[in-house]
């Protein structure tokens, strides 16, 4: 049994059908979080309560910033290693 797949563009818009799928995730995304941040937006307006006076402390933020872009760096290198077939050099970054 197989999966039909089409690999070449399609002939009414010269785009792959990958594209168009991906295109479509996004726009749905973009107006799921912004109807989200619209809500949020108009509740806090017409809110009876007033904004908190205290800000939030920066330095947690910072810390966790710093944690997910390394990470996400490490992750990285370690996909480049694996890609040159560096198995020691990826076993590093991943552990």
């Amino acid at each position: 049994m197989e999966i039909p797949y089409t690999v070449t563009a399609r002939k009414d818009t010269g785009l792959f059908n990958s594209k168009i799928g991906i295109w479509l995730f996004l726009a749905s995304e973009v107006m799921l979080f912004g109807g989200l941040f619209s809500g949020y937006v108009f509740l806090r307006i017409y809110a009876d309560f007033p904004w908190p006076e205290r800000a939030l402390p920066i330095l947690p933020g910072l810390i966790n910033t710093f944690v997910l872009i390394g990470s996400s760096v490490t992750v990285v290198f370690a996909w480049a290693s694996l890609k040159m077939r560096q198995w020691r050099r990826f076993q590093v970054f991943m552990g």
